[in-house]
């Protein structure tokens, strides 16, 4: 089948929906921190560990999912990904305790794992190389609608009916998903044939070792981490619970004023890696980016009185130049052997991903030294003080990744020639 056809769109249409499910699930538990709190009766830094399980599983699985999609495709294994968050949602929503919550956050991790890769794999797979930049950048934007969703329009559906049916809704839909990929999803132009699986399996580890003994590998990807940590510590838990506090929002406004975040990455995203691959250059997009994000992300958390209409600018500013982020997977391609450029995106990915599982118990955990005792409606009660002192830890991360940006050095990009890939590498 031609490279590029309505298949293939049809194709690529699916795995962004899935995209769009896997950042819905990853993102809910911003929408529901206080009544998390209180059906399980636990403290910020519990909350924060019960939100990061799903990374515990969404980290490690990077540098597995590139080969098991080359070894079984995209149709069987976004089916099964699917079928695993929803057995995750239904497992959340049934939780009557701790660790089967945990349990459930866990299995949603697992399944989410595929999806970005999954998404890239198809892209790489179903349309010319020349077009994959372009295709990752839209992909992922359209994802992160899902991310939107999760923030003011799912805080209206927990308050509604509940945050264990809006669960149920998750593992319903996620059920659908999986039963629509498997149907339409066919198989790929190029795929791993059977018995070749041990030979890829010591291919990815000729690959790692090329990647993991390249310095440039760490350095690039914990500037990724860094960079990432505004977003996955604020926008995807905690940002919701501290307007509320700071700025006597209703939680409704608050969520759609968080959304403004996602909302930037989705226009960000596309445009900077435009300009980038426009100029050829990633680092000056990069230095003046991450001065921007910490120059808005400043004033949300420490100047009092902002108007509402200049929090929700200066949000969408946050997301804007925090998607140039996504340049460091480009850089990540360019810092290795053109050989191993899945293996080096799923190696930043899984540091980006080991960065999200520290930064939600950290803040919840800083969040509980600062705590007073005072607890309302049986929940522990965080003032507006002490998610400042908290959220101290943003600029700090965005200074230290500016700093090691200096060291960081690239080579100027080239467009790659159109070649048949199998998967990433």
């Amino acid at each position: 089948m031609k490279k590029g056809s309505a298949m293939s769109w049809w194709i690529w249409t699916l795995t962004v929906v899935f995209l769009f499910y896997e950042f819905f699930i990853r993102v809910f538990p911003t929408a529901m921190v206080t009544e998390l709190m209180a059906a399980f009766s636990v403290t910020a830094g519990t909350l924060g560990t019960l939100s990061a399980f799903y990374f515990y599983a969404y980290a490690p699985m990077q540098i597995p999912v590139g080969i098991l999609m080359d070894r079984f495709g995209a149709r069987k294994l976004l089916t099964f990904a699917s079928l695993i968050c929803a057995l995750g949602s239904f497992m959340f929503a049934l939780s009557p305790h701790l660790p089967m919550a945990e349990l459930g956050r866990l299995l949603m991790g697992i399944g989410s794992a595929f999806g970005f890769v999954g998404m890239v794999y198809v892209s790489s797979h179903w349309f010319p190389a020349d077009k994959l930049a372009l295709l990752v950048g839209l992909g992922n934007s359209i994802g992160m609608l899902g991310a939107v969703g999760a923030e003011g329009p799912l805080t209206l559906t927990v308050a509604s009916i509940g945050w264990r049916y809006t669960l149920h809704i998750f593992g319903i839909f996620g059920v659908i998903l999986a039963f629509v990929i498997y149907l339409f999803i066919r198989r790929e132009p190029q795929r791993m044939k059977r018995g070749e699986g041990k030979h890829a399996t010591l291919k990815l580890v000729h690959k790692l070792k090329m990647v993991c003994s390249n310095y440039k590998t760490y350095l690039n990807a914990v500037i990724a981490l860094l960079y990432y940590m505004t977003t996955a510590g604020f926008a995807s838990l905690w940002g919701i619970p501290f307007l509320v506090q700071k700025y006597g929002m209703e939680k409704t406004l608050a969520g759609y004023a968080v959304s403004m975040i996602f909302v930037g990455w989705i226009v960000g995203g596309p445009l900077i890696g435009l300009v980038s691959d426009r100029f050829s250059k990633r680092k000056p997009l990069l230095f003046g980016s991450l001065i921007l994000t910490a120059a808005s992300i400043v004033p949300v958390i420490y100047v009092d009185n902002l108007f509402t209409e200049a929090l929700f600018f200066l949000l969408f500013f946050v997301g804007f130049f925090s998607s140039a982020q996504l340049l460091h997977f480009s850089l990540a391609i360019e810092l290795n052997p053109i050989e191993a450029k899945g293996t080096s995106i799923a190696m930043t990915n899984f540091i980006v991903a080991v960065g999200s599982s520290i930064i939600q118990p950290l803040l919840g955990y800083l969040l509980d030294l600062s705590w007073d005792g005072v607890m309302k409606n049986g929940v522990p009660f965080y003032s507006a003080s002490d998610y400042r002192q908290a959220m101290v830890v943003f600029p700090i991360t965005l200074l230290l990744a500016l700093f090691l940006l200096l060291f960081l050095k690239e080579r100027k990009h080239q467009k790659e020639k159109i070649v048949e890939m199998i998967g990433l590498d």
